[in-house]
């Protein structure tokens, strides 16, 4: 008799759709739920749905993932069995941490959206053009600073596109008999501005993580103090590493190519809008920047299509477009995801241990466990470590501990610098990995030899900031 076959495979095409199913009902569950709260009766229902979906999202596409993200989620199931069994009080808590880990798998989604079309402007390749028509010194530090504006949209392809475009310079001068660029340089200036980025950009993963953790701290103001705090490592990095530039040869600087000048100017508009956005979102209907976020970028991913000429219309159904999104964001969003479960998990732990206690009678001092988060998270990276869960971990432990409620504002700054040290000292990071494509160098080269100058004074810079931070505060 030939053998029954009670089970088939499933066809690919029916988990992407089911994948973007569960990909819009996270996202609109989360949003409607966190709008609806303290307005209307069922939020608290609403929100679970949209952690069921996130859930059943990372169980769904478990065999697609990297094998951490597996034993993330592994860890994080663990969590939840031992502190329910040991600690069975801390379980709201666990609950307000998946609620948390949803919230950061949405934002990863909406994320996702917006890489199709900003991928494709060629508005923004346009604006980094511009930063190109300056001598040799001036170059270095423009470079760095436009790129840690042009990456809060166009993310880690800043690095390859600001790279790619310093070679065609390089070849166009040197046929023509002038001064060459120095490659390498411009392509260290715009990781260094891509790093610097992740320490303010409201709609980047470091700054949703610090922003939720801390209750006590007031978002907007953080995003000026680390944005200027940013400014002062890129500024000051750029101007060192400007010296060894050579000193202008009497040529002209090189003409912006026709467009570029107004199309940086578009781009700079354009960031300044997606944060003046999101501000007024916070503000208005009091929410926090990661929910902003999720409604913002899913916005702008529809928006741009339509007002830059020529960018190719995303095609497919919306369900097709976040599946995409989804599939390209799975990795992520299972690691942080279970990243909230687990550090709540450890947070839990620790405070029934006295944590707060000992904090509270000096003998932790709070200005020695913000250093030593500062610290902790890039050595994490160089160690190959994911210092993603480091750093959520760190929030979840201190965020709303007496470090972070007397200090938040030095806790939050420590925390956002040192997640950007860490993908600067993380040779697995992706900015490093790129980085080394370009320099046709191996990942490590670039994180211990080329780039650990300017690791090593960011991080001199951050210690001093956080600490005249502390102080003041």
């Amino acid at each position: 008799m030939p053998s029954l076959h009670l089970t088939r495979p499933v066809p690919p095409q029916l988990l992407s759709r089911a994948a973007g199913g569960l990909s819009i009902l996270m996202l609109s569950a989360l949003i409607a739920g966190t709008l609806a709260t303290g307005r209307l009766a069922g939020a608290g229902a609403v929100l679970d749905i949209a952690a069921v979906a996130a859930v059943a999202l990372a169980l769904l596409r478990l065999d697609r993932v990297s094998r951490i993200a597996r034993i993330f989620l592994g860890a994080a199931a663990l969590s939840v069995a031992l502190v329910a069994a040991t600690l069975p009080e801390a379980m709201p808590a666990m609950r307000q941490a998946l609620m948390q880990g949803t919230a950061f798998s949405a934002f990863l989604t909406a994320l996702g959206l917006i890489r199709a079309p900003v991928r494709g402007s060629k508005a923004i390749a346009r604006a980094a053009e511009a930063l190109f028509a300056h001598t040799a010194r001036v170059r270095i530090v423009a470079v760095s600073l436009g790129a840690q504006a042009i990456s809060v949209l166009f993310n880690i392809g800043t690095i390859g596109m600001i790279s790619d475009i310093a070679a065609d310079h390089d070849a166009r001068r040197a046929t023509e008999g002038r001064r060459r660029i120095d490659t390498g340089a411009m392509t260290l200036a715009a990781l260094r501005g891509t790093l610097m980025m992740t320490v303010w950009s409201p709609i980047g993963l470091g700054f949703a993580i610090v922003t939720s953790a801390i209750p006590t701290l007031d978002p907007v103001l953080f995003l000026a103090l680390a944005l200027a705090a940013a400014l002062t490592i890129a500024v000051v990095t750029a101007l060192l590493d400007a010296r060894k530039a050579p000193a202008p040869s009497g040529q002209a600087a090189e003409a912006a190519p026709p467009g570029s000048a107004g199309a940086l100017v578009a781009v700079l508009a354009a960031v300044a809008g997606l944060v003046a956005v999101t501000i007024l979102l916070h503000r208005l209907l009091d929410i926090s920047f990661l929910i902003a976020a999720c409604i913002v970028l899913p916005l702008l991913a529809v928006i741009w299509p339509r007002i830059e000429r020529g960018l190719p219309r995303s095609g497919g159904s919306a369900l097709v477009r976040v599946s995409a999104a989804s599939e390209g964001m799975a990795t992520e969003s299972t690691i942080f995801l279970a990243a909230a479960v687990i550090g709540a998990a450890v947070a839990q732990a620790a405070q029934a241990m006295g944590i707060d206690a000992l904090i509270e009678r000096g003998s932790l001092p709070p200005l020695a466990v913000i250093l030593a988060c500062l610290l902790a998270i890039p050595a994490a990276g160089a160690l190959m470590i994911p210092h993603s869960i480091v750093m959520v971990m760190a929030a979840q432990l201190f965020g709303a501990s007496p470090v972070g409620a007397q200090h938040p504002y030095a806790l939050g700054l420590a925390l956002c610098l040192a997640w950007a040290l860490a993908i600067s000292a993380s040779p697995i990071s992706a900015m490093s990995i790129i980085t080394g494509r370009q320099l046709h160098r191996p990942p490590h080269h670039v994180t211990f030899r080329v780039n650990r100058g300017f690791t090593l004074i960011a991080m001199t810079l951050a210690v001093a900031m956080t600490v005249l931070v502390y102080v003041v505060e």
